[in-house]
């Protein structure tokens, strides 16, 4: 099974359209692409609603994420909503877009106590552009919140993917997405933690077919054709226990 764990969905007026759902699923069918971890391009509520009405035809190969902001009033009751009511399974945040720092665990607390109960899912942006989200923040975060598996968006692509190789490899619950990510920068977490990376495209700004290239040039250059396979979906069924309604739960610590 092929999933990519990082796309975006257009849920209003002005968005690309290549992002409109009935067009994601065609360029999924197009590039073997079975599941999707997907959330809207920007936070806010009414978004949310918007997206779990865009993807209700596609529930059963499309796992919606609430984007949410952490400096807003209510976030903990909007992630609420979204996961009790829209049946979303996790979270995204983007530091940039929401201006908050990873390191700002208090900030973030709010989100990630309902997180930890609840043993959920979040997607956070780190690439280097921004000294909200440098790799090592996510280490505090992480060992903070033990019961959330934290998947580290574009593993601090351009300048820091070394950092966020060496934090997902010492934090049980930090995963990594190949969002954006260099040939170089996958062969990296391919060398040091194979097991804990996930295959993202970051659509529509990046495309499946130039992700799964990417990954196919790994295999071949390297010769670790299972290796590839498990980041282009393998380890994400591991990991998660996915139903027949696409709700995932995790497998750290399920016995806890």
């Amino acid at each position: 099974m092929r999933i990519d764990a990082h796309v975006h969905i257009a849920v209003k007026e002005g968005e690309n359209p290549m992002a409109r759902p009935e067009n994601v699923i065609r360029s999924m069918d197009e590039n073997g692409i079975d599941k999707i971890v997907c959330f809207t391009f920007g936070t806010g509520l009414d978004d949310q609603k918007r997206l779990a009405e865009a993807v209700a035809p596609y529930r059963d190969r499309m796992i919606p994420l609430a984007y949410v902001g952490p400096r807003e009033k209510d976030c903990d009751e909007q992630l609420l909503y979204c996961l009790d009511e829209l049946d979303f399974q996790g979270v995204k945040l983007h530091p940039y877009v929401s201006n908050f720092c990873v390191a700002d665990v208090v900030m973030l607390r709010p989100i990630f106590e309902i997180l930890e109960e609840r043993k959920s899912y979040a997607v956070i942006h780190c690439a280097s552009e921004d000294f909200r989200n440098h790799p090592s923040m996510f280490e505090r975060l992480g060992n903070c919140f033990p019961h959330v598996l934290i998947q580290m968006a574009h593993m601090g692509e351009v300048m820091s993917t070394k950092y966020a190789v060496d934090v997902a490899k010492r934090v049980p619950n930090i995963y990594l997405d190949t969002a954006i990510c260099s040939y170089v920068a996958v062969n990296r977490a391919l060398a040091n933690c194979p097991e804990k990376v996930f295959m993202g495209c970051d659509f529509p700004f990046y495309k499946f077919e130039m992700e799964i290239h990417k990954q196919l040039l790994v295999a071949k250059d390297t010769g670790k054709k299972q290796e590839i396979e498990n980041i282009m979906g393998g380890n994400f069924t591991r990991i998660f226990d996915i139903d027949e309604n696409n709700c995932i739960r995790h497998r750290l610590y399920q016995s806890t």
